[in-house]
């Protein structure tokens, strides 16, 4: 009898240590959450993305692997106001596009510009103020002679940044 609570206690796992996904299932979880991304109700994504349809969203380690990352940072980053990704019923993170565009944006400011955490958000709302500016200039300007004069001058101030703004 000892013995075989023996055997029952060696086979059965630790509830705490959690079993490595390989790179195919944390794909394979990826696509399921690519897939059926109406169905996934965010709790703060509907009022930040206007587009129910997320586009490709990764789930935290797939979102570090692609980032090349530890998962930690990108939790450090969403603490810090940096990121906000969206979120299933179950408290999942999820990550967008856009969340990894913003990632790679404060890769590069901290990375190879040296910038701490206070200079990368400075940084970002820098960023955010000038892509908004954009937006409503050529809103503003659509249709004009002034048109396609904005569209360069914007143009040419994004390039002089040398920030990785697109994809």
């Amino acid at each position: 009898m000892q013995q075989h609570s023996k055997t029952s206690v060696q086979t059965q796992t630790n509830p705490h240590r959690q079993r490595q996904r390989s790179v195919a299932e944390e794909s394979q979880l990826a696509e399921a959450f690519n897939t059926r991304a109406d169905d996934i109700s965010c709790a703060n994504a509907r009022e930040q993305r206007p587009d129910p349809q997320m586009e490709g969203v990764y789930i935290i380690s797939v979102a570090a692997r692609i980032l090349d990352v530890h998962p930690q940072t990108l939790r450090k980053y969403e603490r810090l106001g940096l990121i906000n990704p969206g979120r299933t019923l179950g408290m999942l993170r999820l990550y967008s596009r856009e969340d990894i565009r913003r990632v790679r944006l404060i890769q590069y400011l901290s990375g190879s510009l040296g910038l701490n955490l206070a200079g990368v958000e400075f940084a970002l709302g820098m960023v955010e103020k000038l892509l908004l500016l954009r937006e409503r200039l050529g809103a503003a300007s659509k249709d004009t002679p002034l048109e396609k004069t904005i569209q360069q001058e914007l143009a040419a101030l994004f390039g002089s940044t040398g920030l990785p703004l697109d994809d």
